[in-house]
């Protein structure tokens, strides 16, 4: 019952759809809460609610769900790894086996994985997660992470990509690609020159970096900032409004000139290109 064999070796078991795309999930986007793994299960229900179940916003009820009994059987097969941190509920990332397991079906899309996590890190990579997993499954949006962005050498090393500089996600688009800033706490004023300074040198033409943020008074920060700067490039979203709104709150801008960002799902923006 421990999911072992008597020589210590962890049980092979058989995998469903659901299994393969839990464990692609973990290796997307390296670590993944209760509620997240709940959201991509979940069939009809409302964009509202997927995004409540992808922002983690759940109780103690998801212990004792199906999927968790599930996610319990991979992790007893070796496929993914458990982890506790304080305030969360239980959260998880691909293991050794699981990647490997992708590597064979053709189905793995990195040569490395993630299987830990640093506690200072936690909710910020949750809240990265949170927000891609609103862009691609509600949104339609094309989003690479930032691990998918990183050139990983033969030796299992990894850099930054010499395109530019590494946003926590890239929104995929020919005509006005995007870059996606995560902004948990407030930074000094000389490392926002920094960051728009860099951005004004690598971003492609067209391009705008998006940021959202979770303190009060976060999105006036961003835009004075972008204006002092001068850096039109610049937008900014509340956390609260994006996720209150599934994803379609209005980017706004440091500019009078330039309206806002709405990042309506694909088959709306076709729609209003073919008008």
């Amino acid at each position: 019952m421990n999911g072992q064999n008597a020589d210590g070796k962890s049980k092979e078991i058989p995998l469903t759809p659901r299994d393969l795309r839990v464990l692609g999930a973990l290796e997307t986007w390296g670590v993944l809460g209760m509620g997240q793994l709940h959201g991509l299960a979940a069939g009809t229900v409302s964009d509202e609610e997927r995004t409540r179940l992808f922002f983690n916003a759940t109780g103690r009820e998801v212990y004792i769900s199906r999927l968790f009994k599930r996610l319990c059987k991979l992790e007893a097969a070796g496929l993914i790894r458990g982890h506790f941190f304080i305030n969360h509920h239980k959260l998880f990332t691909l293991a050794e086996k699981g990647h490997a397991l992708l590597k064979r079906r053709g189905l793995a899309r990195m040569p490395g994985y993630r299987d830990s996590i640093e506690e200072s890190l936690v909710d910020h990579e949750l809240t990265v997660a949170a927000t891609g997993l609103v862009m691609t499954e509600l949104l339609n949006l094309t989003v690479r992470t930032e691990r998918e962005r990183f050139q990983w050498s033969s030796r299992g090393g990894r850099g930054p990509s010499p395109e530019r500089g590494i946003s926590d996600l890239w929104i995929v688009d020919h005509v006005q690609p995007k870059a996606i800033e995560v902004e948990m706490h407030q930074k000094s004023e000389k490392r926002y020159e920094e960051i728009f300074e860099a951005y004004r040198r690598r971003m492609p033409d067209g391009g705008a970096v998006l940021y959202l943020t979770a303190w009060p008074s976060g999105v006036r920060c961003i835009l004075t900032h972008a204006q002092t700067f001068r850096a039109p490039f610049i937008y900014a979203c509340s956390l609260a409004d994006f996720r209150g709104s599934a994803g379609r709150a209005p980017f706004e801008s440091a500019t009078v000139e330039d309206g806002p960002i709405i990042l309506a799902p694909r088959g709306a923006r076709e729609a209003l290109a073919a008008r």
